[in-house]
């Protein structure tokens, strides 16, 4: 038998391997012999993880919880996300030579999926799997913007940290943000997450109309146009929208081919 892993994170993930293995609930017996942990740790670990929803109580033993089919669940959408946004958000990137991002909301930030562009994605501090404050950026606001109202709320309560001179930083001028987004459809930002820079972004919906993630060009504000490049922006997230399943027709603003 290989040595017991002595961390309470390597225990917890052999447990959880345990159980990944299995066809149906497994008594704590069942788990320290095909684990190989002692059956004290293995009872311990395994009230921990029912409290936490990773495992749940059956009269017979424990199997998988709701939290773990929650996580997997969002771990599948948000990589069918990424695969229907990625050949659009290249198809962007070469057609305005400008960085697009593809981003969600986490609590007070966005956490980027994805990021496509040329040499210029190299200066911007964004990354996948990186996060910036919510209110500093396109994506944010675009966000926030069709986030519930509880959820504004927390965030305006929560007070405005700045990143820069020019990022919003009360809740007034944040909400008059928001307002403006919801009346036009696409949020913009100018030098509020880095000197310099701005962003123009759109929403992007599921199969049952709810914004899940924002699309964005991205680059030196000399060259970020948001009346030239809106069409251009509304257009991709519309066609990563009908990827997750969003009939989206109507909900695009009507943008003139000019602005395309």
């Amino acid at each position: 038998m290989s040595e017991i892993p002595s961390s309470m994170v390597d225990r917890v993930v052999l447990i959880l391997s345990v159980f990944e293995r299995s066809a149906g609930p497994l008594t704590a017996g069942q788990v320290s012999v095909r684990s190989g942990i002692p059956r004290s740790s293995v009872q311990r670990i395994l009230q921990q993880l029912v409290s936490a929803r990773w495992l749940k109580r059956h009269d017979d033993g424990y199997a998988l919880g709701l939290r773990m089919f929650e996580i997997g669940s969002l771990v599948a959408h948000r990589s069918r996300l990424t695969c229907a946004a990625r050949p659009v958000s290249y198809e962007l990137a070469q057609r305005t030579g400008l960085v697009v991002h593809l981003a969600v909301l986490d609590q007070r930030d966005v956490v980027y999926l994805d990021k496509t562009g040329g040499a210029f994605a190299d200066t911007l501090p964004s990354r996948v799997g990186g996060r910036l404050p919510a209110h500093c950026t396109a994506v944010g606001k675009a966000l926030l913007a069709y986030s519930p109202s509880a959820v504004v709320g927390e965030y305006l309560a929560a007070g405005l940290r700045r990143r820069t001179e020019a990022s919003l930083a009360t809740p007034e001028a944040l909400s008059a943000a928001l307002a403006a987004v919801r009346a036009c459809g696409y949020a913009t930002e100018r030098d509020e997450a880095v000197p310099g820079i701005a962003c123009v972004a759109v929403p992007v919906r599921d199969c049952a109309a709810k914004v899940v993630a924002a699309l964005s060009v991205c680059g030196p504000d000399g060259q970020v146009r948001p009346q030239d490049l809106r069409g251009l922006v509304f257009r991709a997230a519309a066609e990563v929208s009908r990827g997750m399943g969003a009939g989206y027709g109507s909900a695009v603003p009507a943008i003139s081919r000019a602005a395309m």
